[in-house]
């Protein structure tokens, strides 16, 4: 492979090309596998060629989202497409086969129902602003992919994302489903980042850590509004119509939890700042395990409410569970569920066959049924 990057620039020229003279990239690299065989040029623009890279993008990375994106916002010349020239009037996809594909997919929707998506959205299809490689890398799909997912564009802060879900939705009175839309999100995903965004801001000035709060908490608080955490987020008492946490002491405790403050050895009155170091919660994912012990070991939850070892508590409750597993008692239920089972799936060849054995176990039985019974009541 050729040493170019530095030149790489040089070797991109700004094009407009109708969306219809631009194919997928049938040897794109997130298709790289031992089964994986190389399509040459003279095969690339052919209709089942073309299908099989469609249907494989669909299949494995999200295209649908992509196209709800853009019958909203349209085609987008946020990111450049790059493309090479394969043949002529035909160029094939070095990096963006996804909003190709997606944008393709639109097309050929609205050419089957013009209701399907609005005019506006069509035109920004119709001609896509693109770079087109000239250069004589054999592999150039592998360099721009590379630089774009290896290296990889900065990611945005989790709190950066959600600031500007809120702000839209603000500005544009947009649902949580239409905001969720415009990035690819569902409405469940969108309702995460944005109930996370309004419980940052309680925190941040109305709590009695505002001094303290900082970024780095917004994770753990978008983590309340997962799908593992409803009993905790019920704890701290949410409200989703003012979007805000009703109990402010647990709140307070939970950001405790976040920022503890070591007041025992300040002795001139002096305030103490809590310090995200020793925070008692190391990772957001562990509020899934405070929410299990609410739900399941309330007991070592109020041990985590009063020391603060998590890891501890988490062990406690795993013993106990263990051995209620070994209760005898518990064991002897299931054996009797087991036996009644047994009974209610009893094969007619065994009645018929083994009548008289099956008899005499069915008495025996029958005699230790009774005798339980009379010592129940």
């Amino acid at each position: 492979m050729a040493d170019n990057y530095g030149t790489l620039h040089k070797e991109l020229v700004e094009t407009v090309i109708d969306l219809k003279k631009i194919f997928l990239d049938p040897n794109n690299p997130r298709f790289t596998s031992k089964s994986w065989d190389n399509i040459s040029d003279e095969h690339i623009s052919e209709d089942s060629i073309q299908e099989v890279t469609k249907q494989r993008l669909v299949q494995e990375f999200s295209i649908y989202k992509l196209v709800d994106n853009i019958k909203i916002n349209g085609f987008l010349p946020i990111d450049r497409i790059i493309v090479k020239k394969f043949a002529e009037d035909k160029y094939v996809v070095l990096e963006g086969n996804r909003r190709i594909c997606a944008a393709k997919i639109i097309m050929e929707n609205y050419e089957k129902d013009s209701d399907y998506v609005s005019d506006d959205v069509i035109d920004s299809l119709i001609q896509i602003s693109c770079l087109v490689y000239t250069g004589s890398e054999e592999q150039p799909a592998w360099v721009f992919q590379g630089l774009r997912h290896i290296i990889g564009i900065q990611e945005w802060p989790a709190y950066n994302k959600a600031r500007l879900l809120v702000q839209l939705m603000e500005d544009q009175d947009l649902t949580l489903t239409e905001v969720g839309k415009k990035f690819g999100l569902s409405a469940y995903g969108a309702g995460q980042w944005v109930r996370g965004y309004y419980a940052f801001t309680q925190a941040a000035e109305e709590s009695d850590y505002t001094q303290e709060i900082d970024e780095r908490a917004y994770p753990y608080l978008q983590e309340i509004f997962s799908r593992s955490n409803p009993v905790f987020k019920d704890w701290l008492m949410w409200n989703d119509t003012e979007y805000r946490f009703e109990d402010s002491l647990k709140f307070n405790e939970f950001l405790s939890w976040l920022y503890p403050r070591d007041e025992e050895n300040v002795l001139d009155g002096t305030e103490v700042k809590g310090n995200w170091e020793n925070r008692r919660i190391k990772r957001s994912n562990d509020l899934r395990i405070i929410s299990y012990l609410l739900r399941e070991s309330i007991n070592e939850f109020e041990m985590f409410r009063a020391d603060g070892d998590l890891e501890k508590a988490q062990n406690a409750a795993n013993m106990k569970k263990y051995l209620e597993s070994q209760d005898p008692a518990v064991e002897t239920l299931d054996k009797i569920k087991n036996c009644t089972k047994a009974l209610e799936d009893i094969p007619f060849k065994l009645v018929v066959k083994q009548k008289e054995q099956l008899v005499e176990l069915l008495t025996g039985l029958d005699e230790k049924v009774r005798e339980l019974l009379e010592a129940c009541q």
